[in-house]
């Protein structure tokens, strides 16, 4: 099991280098603004950073990934050139995700340092991939205590009308997810308010329940904005207490 994980997206320099329709729309916070592949065939898909940096969590989510859809991971020299693979080919959603989105997200064993990455994207199938998101991070992990956990937020509305029924409003049904970190340290305390001032309560972020799950990993997958901010709380000389919300983009 591991512990919940925090990645702030890394600005991404360039549009991405891929065929399709809509790259640019992967650099944009909204999940609705899509790329689509131009086949059901693989693609490859070259990032550039702009600069060095320090990686190990890769999300690419709001896909119409089929269940056998695979994709791999690889650092380069340049775009496209001197590829080291850091993942090999692996499922790029949970068989078992609800839909209808389905997320892909791998953290490394290791953090790698490197300006460009190379994903292959390999639908099944013949209809074309498409992704609304796609983070490239460092994650912050840490446990959490028991309690709290995830609920379901329907934005749509409903009234009780005099006769009885229901007078329906549209709308859509989407996670929130809570939780707390009793036993944090200065360090990793500081690193929580590097990630608060940077994403505040507007700017997206990945928030992950738990990376082992082998039942249930998609929904446990959130990619939205932090709710609510609670103060943090010292329970003795050398651990403190935090507890935060994340509310997805549906």
């Amino acid at each position: 099991m591991s512990g919940v994980l925090i990645v702030a997206p890394l600005p991404i320099a360039a549009v991405p280098t891929v065929a399709g329709v809509g790259a640019a729309n992967l650099r944009t916070a909204d999940p609705r603004e899509v790329w689509t592949a131009p086949s059901a065939a693989a693609v490859t898909m070259d990032v550039d950073m702009g600069a060095v940096v320090s990686v190990d969590s890769f999300f690419i989510g709001y896909t119409n990934a089929a269940a056998a859809a695979t994709w791999s991971i690889a650092t380069g020299t340049g775009l496209g050139a001197g590829l080291v693979t850091v993942q090999a080919a692996t499922s790029l959603r949970a068989a078992d995700s609800l839909g209808p989105r389905h997320h892909g997200f791998v953290r490394l064993a290791a953090p790698v340092a490197s300006r460009y990455f190379r994903l292959v994207l390999t639908q099944s199938g013949a209809t074309p991939l498409y992704a609304g998101a796609l983070v490239i991070g460092r994650a912050f992990e840490k446990h959490r205590e028991y309690g709290a956990g995830r609920t379901m937020i329907d934005t749509g509305e409903r009234q009780d009308l005099v006769s009885g029924g229901f007078g329906m409003g549209d709308g859509t049904v989407k996670a929130q997810f809570a939780f707390s970190f009793i036993d944090l340290t200065d360090a990793e305390v500081h690193t929580l308010e590097g990630i608060q001032r940077d994403r505040g309560l507007r700017k997206p972020v990945v928030v992950v329940e738990n990376a082992d799950l082998t039942i249930g990993r998609n929904e446990a997958i959130h990619y939205g904005v932090f709710e609510r901010f609670a103060a943090n709380e010292r329970q003795d000389p050398t651990s403190t207490k935090w507890a935060g919300t994340v509310v997805e983009w549906a």
